[in-house]
């Protein structure tokens, strides 16, 4: 075995070097070697720095004992944390030039091969936890003998639990300082024709067209490559999805150079392995399914780097990781905590259950200032935290990604948190039970506009839609009514109220969300214009009645594009089955709710009794959520109402309510009011 050179053996350069087997050797590195290979990930860690410290302060202040479950990360927790990257022995003699300084490392992302994923006659090789062929596979990918090959459970001491905890906090600087990622999709087979696929759809060497799909004589072998690899059980764990994740494959660094694109490894034919850089499999995954799993890892960054004073999405970050398989549910919190980069480490106890998970990443996501945990609900269930009842909810679509960024630091109305109660600031709207819902009598002008059943308006792809998506929409004849109880409630509020909706709708539903990937922008559909002449007469005949004069904020152009809006499919979410009138202002300005999801304890009195309210900090946030909380009061205790929370609905089309109520001030005939309250489940 080759000597290091004696007069290069310089403590503070060299690693500790131990041999692990007749094949290869592991070296422990220094901090000075560390600090060089993680450069680019501690550069990221150290900007969060501020923004985990803003978070244990609010957390400090709302829930002491959430707060105590955490510690911040820095560059010299993590320097302080043992690296170990092991090599071939045949590469130690690379290092007589320089002592053993390591130049950079791969990471390999696998899944732990547990009882039930071994199939018959697999045989790990050496110390590997591995194959033999994967193993050959792996070292073929060093393009440098200095560069090292980090592995879990080759460089983690497997009988530690300190050195497990201090790894786990520090996994997302070593798979997103890696110089390359190494993904083993070791239950994969792929035959000739499917191998083929990889040669000739590299898109480094075509060129891109959104609306390309396989041609005929190729789908079939496209179908069969997307089943193998889309069974893989690799995309189902939540270990591998944060691997991938944090490697930023999104990166211009990873998307534009091959040497730092992922490469995945699968078993080719007759015992040989198979290497597809990410951005190939990703192309045939999404050329033959446009909702292929890797599009996940997508939904949850926002384009580029992030806005100054913008952060993507905390509880996205969760409800990807949540749907992921994991042995310990703690882990789950990490991984969230490191695909959001921010610099905490959970040390908390083990938890005990997703509700818990659910309710600490919540608190950090408002901590940070998402209010989207505000928006959350889910009637069919109410939660429960240390078997009592909790103001915390559960989300109606619990593995949603596709949630907003958000402004960082923009939460101010929340007092105090716990597993049980929130108090915080709310403006009380009027009582649901003066709430006016359109009548079967109120629909005539809309068949003025419609004389017959509203049709459908299907949306404009780049390409095919999955199948799913297609079958979604409802009949035109079950969907008519729901629709025209909101055409109705519009004409019924008049021609400002429908131009301060449709400029909600646009700035918040169209742009953002229809306008987006497969899905062309949002054009007005010819067939609906004499209807949105017929609309417009409607509303001006109203604003007219009412003594309000015409904004030049909703024409004819707008009203076309309303209509279409309207008939699309996606609508109905907003438009739901009631539509809901209520007044806001004393001069009379209006507002819509619909989509109402209640609990148990919805029906538990008098409607009389029912309030509704929206969080001071759910003002300015969009109106897709749900933003009112309905309400049945409990008790008061030191002047502070408390109550219990029964329900949640869509607040569209409102007035600017901070104006309103700082207009409202000293008034007692005022319609809405601001308050301090304590809610509970």
């Amino acid at each position: 075995m080759p000597k290091v050179r004696e007069k290069l053996e310089i403590p503070h350069r060299t690693a500790a070097y131990e041999l692990l087997d007749d094949e290869i050797f592991k070296l422990t590195l220094t901090e000075e070697n560390k600090a060089e290979v993680f450069e680019y990930g501690l550069s990221k860690l150290n900007k969060s720095q501020h923004e985990a410290s803003s978070i244990l302060q609010n957390l400090s202040k709302w829930d002491p004992h959430i707060r105590s479950l955490f510690a911040l990360r820095s560059s010299s927790t993590i320097l302080n944390t043992p690296f170990r990257l092991v090599f071939p022995n045949a590469d130690l003699s690379s290092f007589e030039e320089t002592g053993l300084y390591v130049r950079q490392y791969m990471a390999v992302s696998y899944c732990w091969r547990s009882k039930d994923f071994l199939s018959a006659g697999y045989e790990r090789h050496g110390s590997w936890p591995i194959s033999k062929p994967f193993v050959k596979a792996i070292i073929s990918e060093k393009d440098h003998p200095r560069v090292g090959i980090w592995m879990d459970q080759l460089c983690i001491e497997q009988t530690s639990s300190v050195d497990k905890q201090k790894s786990v906090a520090a996994m997302d600087i070593i798979y997103r300082s890696c110089i390359r990622l190494l993904v083993l999709l070791e239950d994969v087979f792929l035959d000739e024709e499917e191998v083929a696929l990889s040669k000739k759809y590299d898109p480094s060497r075509i060129t891109f067209d959104r609306a390309w799909r396989p041609p005929a004589d190729e789908q079939a072998v496209f179908a069969s490559f997307y089943n193998k690899v889309n069974a893989a059980r690799w995309w189902e764990r939540a270990w591998c999805f944060h691997e991938f994740n944090v490697n930023e494959p999104w990166s211009h660094n990873r998307q534009c150079h091959e040497v730092y694109n992922a490469t995945f490894i699968m078993n080719g034919p007759i015992g040989s392995t198979v290497k597809i850089k990410w951005w190939t499999l990703h192309y045939i995954m999404a050329s033959a399914m446009p909702e292929d799993k890797g599009q996940e890892i997508f939904a949850l960054i926002d384009a580029g780097d992030r806005e100054p004073g913008w952060r993507s999405s905390v509880m996205a970050r969760h409800n990807g990781v949540s749907k992921k398989g994991c042995m310990l549910l703690e882990d789950k919190l990490s991984i969230m905590i490191n695909t959001c980069g921010l610099a905490l480490a959970y040390q908390g106890q083990a938890l005990k259950s997703t509700d818990e998970i659910l309710y600490i990443s919540a608190l950090l996501a408002l901590a940070v200032g998402e209010s989207y945990p505000l928006t959350m609900f889910d009637g069919r269930a109410i939660p429960k935290l240390n078997n009592k009842s909790t103001w915390f909810q559960r989300h109606l679509v619990a593995d949603d990604i596709s949630i907003p960024r958000f402004r960082i630091g923009g939460l101010h109305g929340i007092h105090c948190v716990s597993m049980q109660e929130i108090e915080l600031e709310m403006v009380f709207l009027p009582p649901p039970a003066i709430w006016s819902g359109v009548k079967d009598e109120d629909l005539r002008p809309t068949y003025e506009i419609f004389p017959g059943t509203i049709a459908t308006t299907r949306p404009t792809t780049h390409g095919p839609v999955g199948d799913h998506f297609a079958s979604a929409s409802r009949p035109d004849a079950v969907l008519d009514n729901p629709r025209r109880r909101f055409l109705a409630g519009c004409v019924m509020n008049g021609h400002a109220f429908t131009a301060r909706l449709w400029i909600q709708v646009v700035r918040d539903v169209i742009g953002p969300n229809y306008n987006q990937g497969l899905f062309k922008d949002l054009k007005p559909n010819p067939s609906l214009l004499s209807a949105a002449q017929r609309f417009v007469i409607q509303l001006l005949s109203v604003s007219t009645l009412q003594g309000i004069p015409p904004p030049s904020t909703f024409t004819l152009e707008d009203a076309h594009l309303f209509l279409t809006w309207l008939t699309d499919p996606r609508s109905m979410y907003y438009i739901s089955v009631y539509t809901y009138r209520m007044q806001c202002t004393i001069d009379g300005q209006g507002a819509f709710t619909t989509g109402a999801q209640v609990n148990e304890h919805f029906q538990d009195g008098p409607i009389e009794e029912l309030r509704a309210a929206v969080p001071t900090d759910l003002l300015d946030a969009p109106c897709i959520p749900l933003r009112v909380w309905l309400l049945r009061p409990r008790k008061i205790e030191d002047g502070v109402g408390k109550w219990m929370l029964v329900g949640k609905a869509m607040l569209l089309g409102e007035p600017d309510l901070k104006k309103v109520i700082k207009g409202n001030e000293g008034r007692d005939d005022a319609v809405v009011r601001s308050r301090r309250v304590v809610v509970g489940g």
